[in-house]
């Protein structure tokens, strides 16, 4: 059996004001499941047996705070009554299934996209997607990406810990509706003429020319992009 000084779980934090790992999951779980979970214990040597055996499990599992966190979370949709010891380790890493688990990927990844956390039930899944690689992620059905996918994600579960999940980069705005593509401009300049003046000289900028010398016969839009090509200050 580990001693008190060798087992983290049972060590005092300051942060936690004084109290234990096992201490704090006591208080948590008598919140989920009020006197449900205290009439387990029959007496105060009761719940320091309970500490010490659950303890002891998280330590030779490499249960980690993470860990329990999750498996806290997972208990409230898991189970209605106090788990056992067997269960809540279960919740804290519930076996995932891998195309559930692909599919949450998908939707964890688009709500990045935009700029969201997304919802992670697992950091794993997270680490997984990061691994594969967003965009094959988002432009590949589960069947192809299937082996690709399960590989990275047994990868990532058999880690037992994880960095937290990061916030989003910032997705960079759409450009200016008002702007034209190059495809859009050299229509344009098609159907001014243009392009037959771009295709008999030499001179690139010759069109440019031709419309500065006579701008009133254009539109407005031509003459602010002849300007543009001659390097001449066009008015904001």
């Amino acid at each position: 059996m580990l001693s008190t000084r060798e087992n983290v779980w049972l060590v005092p934090h300051a942060k936690l004001e004084g109290i234990s790992l096992m201490d704090h999951l006591f208080g948590r779980m008598n919140g989920m499941y009020p006197n449900k979970w205290r009439a387990n214990f029959r007496d105060e040597q009761a719940i320091e047996d309970w500490k010490t055996a659950w303890a002891e499990a998280f330590d030779e599992d490499g249960i980690t705070p993470h860990d329990v966190a999750a498996g806290i979370k997972n208990c409230r949709r898991m189970y209605d009554w106090p788990p056992s010891l067997p269960e809540f380790m279960k919740a804290c890493r519930p076996s995932l299934n891998p195309e559930i688990a692909f599919h949450e990927a998908i939707k964890g990844l688009t709500a990045r996209r935009k700029g969201e956390m997304g919802e992670w039930s697992h950091p794993a899944i997270f680490y997984a997607a990061v691994e594969v690689g967003q965009y094959d992620m988002l432009n590949s059905a589960y069947s192809t990406m299937r082996a690709r996918w399960e590989k990275a994600l047994d990868e990532q579960m058999e880690k037992g810990q994880w960095d937290e999940i990061s916030a989003p980069a910032l997705a960079l705005p759409e450009p200016r509706k008002t702007e034209l593509s190059d495809v859009e401009a050299a229509k344009a300049m098609e159907s001014m003429g243009a392009g037959g003046v771009l295709k008999e000289k030499k001179d690139h900028k010759a069109w440019a020319k031709k419309i500065l010398a006579n701008p009133k016969a254009y539109a407005s839009i031509a003459v602010t992009m002849a300007k543009r090509a001659l390097g001449e200050e066009v008015a904001a």
